[in-house]
């Protein structure tokens, strides 16, 4: 049964809580806890190295985080994000651009679509099921978004070196200050 997400703004929030399967995986050694564990080692080694995981493509992720947890003899995993818009289009934004990657995750759980996430019906189904209810929801920032908050970066980005370069060159006119500022608006007005 589909949960009331929490939004703050435009971010909405997002927890999970699904079965981690008990067992071998089939034609390996390895148990699906341990081949699980094995993907989100691969996901934190990478990201502490610097290295770009595919979680990256998506542009409206605020932050995301999968803990296992044991619970008497079973393990769970644990899944929460917060991120931009509706949760519809996060979803479907994990079918379309990181299936394989989110179907080694879950793929490891219980209940999983047998055509993964790419199934995106039978894959919203799974994690509206194993949905949960969050008590209390915060956003520092809940009304602008990663991508604008980006685009605002590459701004002060640009005009820190705009400034740079013309102070550089000691412009005392300021006639012709305005005239380079006016230019620079110009050419950086996609960011605004």
């Amino acid at each position: 049964m589909l949960q009331d997400s929490r939004y703050l703004g435009g971010v909405n929030e997002l927890t999970i809580i699904t079965t981690i399967r008990q067992g071998r995986v089939p034609g390996t050694t390895l148990t699906y806890l341990q081949q699980l564990q094995a993907v989100l080692d691969s996901i934190r080694n990478r990201e502490t190295k610097g290295i770009p995981t595919p979680i990256r493509l998506i542009a409206t992720i605020h932050f995301a985080r999968w803990i296992i947890w044991k619970d008497g003899d079973q393990h769970r995993l644990i899944f929460t994000s917060n991120y931009d818009g509706s949760m519809w289009q996060y979803l479907r934004d994990f079918a379309a651009l990181i299936a394989e990657d989110m179907d080694r995750v879950w793929g490891n759980c219980e209940g999983y679509p047998e055509k993964g996430c790419r199934d995106f019906e039978a894959f919203w189904q799974y994690v509206t099921q194993h949905q949960v209810q969050t008590t209390a929801f915060y956003a520092a920032i809940p009304d602008e978004s990663l991508v604008r908050r980006e685009c605002l970066r590459d701004f002060r980005a640009a005009y820190d070196q705009f400034l740079s370069k013309t102070l550089a060159v000691g412009v005392t006119d300021h006639k012709d200050f305005y005239e380079q500022f006016c230019q620079f608006v110009r050419e950086n007005q996609s960011y605004l």
